[in-house]
């Protein structure tokens, strides 16, 4: 199939909707030769984190000299950014190539009984053989929902896995408490392969004890005692960690928290495979760390920021951020949200902050909320609410009223974010007309 019909093959999966299990995407791997056996990976579950924490691990390995892949989801800018070796997106040509041989394997499966293989069970599929035929040094693999069940659980021998922060989303499918979620992130466990956990993960703890012990691992988790975080700004965040000085563009003092499970899951590649990492690379890795859509700012004057904050947890963070940074600035808030997430717990969280409110209906997106509704509990916490047709139109709008020491955050959901500011990965801007 040429670029065009990759394109609308995948799209027609996609409409099938998901399924969590194994059962399909471990024998299209062995179909296709199992390539997962083959890459050095590092797995990654958790509800908020799971990018940020790979981003720091990617930048460190690729200043040390390593060629690193990237499995990624959801995407910001563009379908293939899900794709990733050395930060640049899969090229099409090859996409196209790499989903022939799948969809032929695939129909073979479909005649052998093996029917409703997901568009993610593709694509997981798809990753691994293009990383293992491009001969990377590393995948970062970051699991889709949840951990036990999702289809990028088919490691058998990771160099190391990662817990990021867990907390309560995805409920309808991982489960109504945080011991339930927790319980299917650690999932990605594998005997005697080492652990790093998230610092803050009480309330999960245990169950992540317990399930660690079934394998033989005694999970690590940074030691804040050792950390002391020095200075937090509009342009980096400062930290000292086991005595060492370290700076972050990535903003928030959950990012430095990211960076610490970051720096505990580096040493633990280098020590268990003896590559050459060196202090110095950890600390470029992490200053020049990117990460675009988490506190991400845009303009200065007046301030435009997108956030991919889409669950409480993420909320909580965003809220403190601003009341942190901008406690005496007139806020807007572009928002568009998906109807399956806790929408109303979010907005009442930050709404109250916002002097203005654009609301949307998150394009191209079946689960999205309709902007009406959207409006409707937009109102019980701001009385200035409007409904925008798409994102351009929000941003433009919002853009055109501010004045040069205001505030316009766009949050909600991942899926539309990328189209507040730049476009398809680039430094292009939206007219601020």
């Amino acid at each position: 199939m040429n670029e065009t019909e990759a394109m609308q093959y995948i799209a027609e999966k996609n409409r099938l909707g998901s399924v969590l299990g194994l059962e399909n995407i471990k024998e299209l791997l062995r179909r296709l030769g199992n390539p997962q056996d083959h890459c050095r990976v590092v797995h990654i579950a958790g509800t908020n984190g799971k990018g940020s924490i790979l981003a720091y691990i990617d930048a460190v390995l690729r200043d040390a000299g390593y060629q690193v892949g990237r499995y990624i989801s959801p995407t910001v800018f563009s379908y293939l950014e899900r794709f990733q070796i050395n930060g640049e997106y899969m090229d099409r040509s090859i996409f196209a190539t790499l989903l022939t041989r799948v969809a032929v394997v695939l129909e073979d499966m479909e005649q052998d009984g093996y029917t409703g293989t997901t568009a993610f069970e593709i694509e997981t599929a798809l990753a691994f053989l293009y990383f293992f035929e491009m001969k990377t040094d590393f995948v970062l693999l970051e699991t889709g929902i949840g951990g036990r069940l999702d289809a990028t659980n088919v490691v058998k021998a990771p160099v190391c896995t990662i817990l990021a922060s867990v907390r309560m989303d995805h409920m309808k499918i991982l489960g109504n408490t945080i011991s339930q979620i927790a319980y299917e992130k650690t999932g990605i466990l594998r005997d005697d392969v080492p652990c790093v956990v998230y610092p803050l993960n009480a309330e999960a703890m245990p169950v992540i004890r317990q399930e660690c012990s079934l394998h033989n691992i005694d999970p690590i988790v940074p030691d804040l005692a050792e950390l002391t975080i020095e200075k937090e700004d509009l342009y980096c965040e400062q930290f000292s960690y086991k005595n060492v000085n370290y700076k972050t563009s990535l903003l928030g003092k959950h990012q430095i928290y990211n960076a610490i499970t970051a720096i505990e899951a580096l040493n633990i590649t280098k020590n268990k495979l003896n590559i050459d990492l060196k202090k110095e690379n950890i600390q470029k890795g992490l200053h020049n760390a990117k990460w675009k859509g988490r506190f991400e700012i845009l303009e200065r004057s007046p301030y435009v920021i997108r956030d991919g904050a889409h669950n409480n947890d993420a909320a909580e963070q965003l809220y403190e951020q601003l009341t942190k940074h901008f406690t005496n600035h007139r806020i807007t808030f572009i928002i568009g949200v998906l109807e399956d997430k806790e929408h109303y717990a979010l907005l009442s969280r930050l709404v109250p902050l916002a002097s203005r409110v654009y609301v949307l209906t998150v394009p191209d997106n079946p689960r999205a909320l309709p902007a009406d509704r959207l409006a409707e509990e937009a109102n019980m916490f701001c009385q200035e609410v409007h409904i925008a047709d798409s994102p351009e139109e929000a941003y433009r709008l919002a853009r055109a009223e501010a004045k040069e020491d205001d505030v316009i955050v766009a949050f909600g959901s991942l899926y539309y974010i990328g189209r507040i500011g730049d476009r398809n990965g680039t430094t292009e801007q939206t007219s601020k007309a």
